[in-house]
């Protein structure tokens, strides 16, 4: 199995079927052309690079790196296809990632929606053990969601939830 990071070029119809299928899998939602588009002229802007996930030179995911106001080292956003996930390639593709970056920064930083538990247990394998920042939610429709788990941060009880159409 030969896992590259191949960077975006101009590949028009590779990036928007997996930048469409990115959003399907990760939140069930089917995203119009435009809205794609959007999200590709934005990850491809001055200080984000996209990269192609190459399974013998087959696309079949991505990794977005960005930047928050100094190096590119924030890893956005990744994706495999899902009939190829399971079989190590995100992980082959983080290990890639983090070869470019250690180049020119300390630390890669990544967050993870906690309900997607899947992801964060990637990250832990290959890792990210260092909690860097936490990001809270207060949601105003309480009953548009459904509580998934609970979990203990610094002595203090959070609930992990997802929207009840996310099932």
């Amino acid at each position: 199995m030969n896992i590259t990071l191949v960077q975006y070029e101009n590949e028009l119809s590779s990036a928007i079927e997996l930048i469409k299928g990115f959003w399907q899998e990760h939140s069930g939602y089917t995203q119009s052309d435009d809205e794609t588009l959007s999200d590709l002229k934005d990850w491809t802007k001055e200080g984000h690079v996209l990269y192609f996930i190459c399974l013998d030179n087959e696309k079949i995911g991505f990794v977005h790196l960005g930047s928050r106001g100094a190096k590119t080292d924030w890893l956005e956003n990744i994706f495999v296809l899902p009939k190829y996930q399971g079989k190590g390639i995100g992980t082959e593709a983080i290990s890639l990632v983090e070869n470019v970056v250690k180049e020119y920064s300390q630390s890669l930083y990544i967050e993870a929606a906690a309900r997607n538990k899947d992801a964060i247990r990637l990250y832990r394998r290959t890792g990210f053990d260092c909690l860097n920042t936490v990001t809270l939610r207060k949601d105003f429709h309480r009953e548009d969601f459904e509580k998934i788990s609970s979990e203990k941060i610094l002595g203090l009880d959070f609930d992990v939830k997802r929207k009840k159409t996310e099932l």
